[in-house]
């Protein structure tokens, strides 16, 4: 279990699919349609915490 008090800047793949209630393959799926963007390269890239706000305030019913 992840325990998350103040929420970092930025977030590793698997944070950002626990943030978003969603799995990794999802999160990558989103940054594969450009619909989320990643800072840095290679497999430990991360994302900001306002992209994963804004894609959380668009998100359908079933991930609330």
């Amino acid at each position: 279990m992840i325990r998350i008090e103040f929420p970092p800047a930025l977030f590793t793949r698997e944070l950002a699919a626990y943030y978003l209630s969603m799995s990794v393959r999802e999160i990558d799926g989103l940054r594969a349609k450009r619909e989320i963007t990643a800072v840095g390269t290679g497999k430990r890239v991360k994302f900001r915490k306002d992209d994963l706000d804004r894609i959380a305030d668009r998100l359908p019913e079933r991930y609330a």
